[in-house]
């Protein structure tokens, strides 16, 4: 019976290890490669630029197993995820994405409004403004996927009991390519590569009991696929900051330069006068008060030059008369005293 609790107890361990979840940062709500929002925004405006067409060329289908499946390896979305690419670029600061996949729907809208605008006012309809044009387009898809790159796993079994787990890895394999319109050359061309990790974790437990008259046989597992469509954005996404960085350096357009803050330099600390430098009061060494006081004596005249020396005698004599007065007093104490 305590045999039989063992095994019963291990086999739940192994299947609680089965159904651990993998770690993938799968987050569809948010930008995958963090450096596409982070990157430091252009110098000037945003670059005007259209995408028409990004597709699947690898013609990879979907493995089935003994079947055949129609889905495709890849998304085929892939254009929409560029697109939103390139207005997450910079937190939106680095592209201006004009519409050219559905041109043909954008016209007939406009040319439907203009149509109720004369049929409403007649000739005084008010104009639409005219389209956005591009500079640059982007151009390029999704070139290869490669499953079954990298395969393995490690297991292990005593006394019937077994636990493994396995994994294997995918490439997908993106290019961009950016194109100028004026003279059709291709100006930048990079290229992208994303590893798709898939794991699957196992256990199982086969044993007889009782004399080998009792069988007890359990198994659990768990796998975990890395999503294609995550893979394909986070490496449309990378390309896209690979692109911005290719362009800097060939000097299509620049990064904003942080300004730095300048900060006041006092060169001298001692100034003539009560002078204003850049903001701060620069006050008068001794010194210079005693020049500028001897200045002022030399500006008097004759006349205030007597006055001045006249309040000064004054100053002397009455200082004088005050010893005197003190003096007297004493000689009068000492001789009452005497008297006694």
């Amino acid at each position: 019976m305590f045999k039989t609790l063992s095994i019963l107890c291990l086999s739940l361990i192994l299947v609680g290890c089965a159904t651990n979840k993998a770690s993938f940062d799968v987050k569809t709500q948010t930008v995958a490669y963090k450096d596409l929002s982070s990157i430091k925004a252009p110098e000037g405006d945003p670059v005007i630029i259209a995408v028409y067409d990004f597709l699947d060329m690898t013609g990879q289908k979907k493995p089935g197993g003994n079947f055949a499946s129609m889905s495709s390896a890849v998304t085929q979305g892939s254009y929409q995820l560029l697109i939103k690419a390139l207005q997450d670029a910079g937190e939106g600061k680095w592209f201006r994405v004009v519409e050219r996949s559905s041109l043909a729907s954008l016209l007939q809208e406009r040319k439907l409004i203009r149509t109720t605008r004369q049929l409403a006012s007649g000739e005084n309809a008010e104009p639409l403004p005219a389209l956005l044009f591009a500079g640059a387009y982007i151009t390029g898809g999704i070139v290869g996927y490669d499953s079954d790159i990298k395969s393995g796993g490690i297991g292990a079994r005593i006394l019937g009991i077994q636990a493994n787990r396995q994994y294997r890895e995918d490439v997908v394999t993106i290019i961009l390519r950016l194109v100028n319109v004026q003279t059709g050359e291709v100006v930048i061309t990079t290229t992208v590569e994303k590893t798709i990790v898939s794991t699957s974790t196992g256990s199982d437990v086969f044993k007889y009991f009782d004399a080998d008259t009792m069988l007890v046989e359990i198994e659990a597992g768990y796998a975990k696929n890395e999503p294609v469509t995550f893979a394909v954005r986070k490496a449309i996404e990378k390309g896209v900051v690979d692109l911005i960085h290719l362009g800097a350096q060939k000097e299509l357009w620049k990064f904003s330069v942080d300004e730095v803050a300048e900060v006041p330099q006092i060169k001298d600390y001692v100034d003539i006068g009560n002078d204003v430098h850049n903001g701060i009061e620069i006050k008068d060494t001794l010194e210079q008060k005693i020049n500028k006081n001897k200045e002022e004596q030399e500006v008097l005249t004759e006349t205030e030059k007597e006055l001045v020396k006249e309040s000064d005698n004054k100053d002397w004599e009455n200082i004088d008369k005050e010893n005197t007065d003190e003096n007297n007093d004493d000689d009068t104490g000492d001789s009452s005293g005497n008297n006694d």
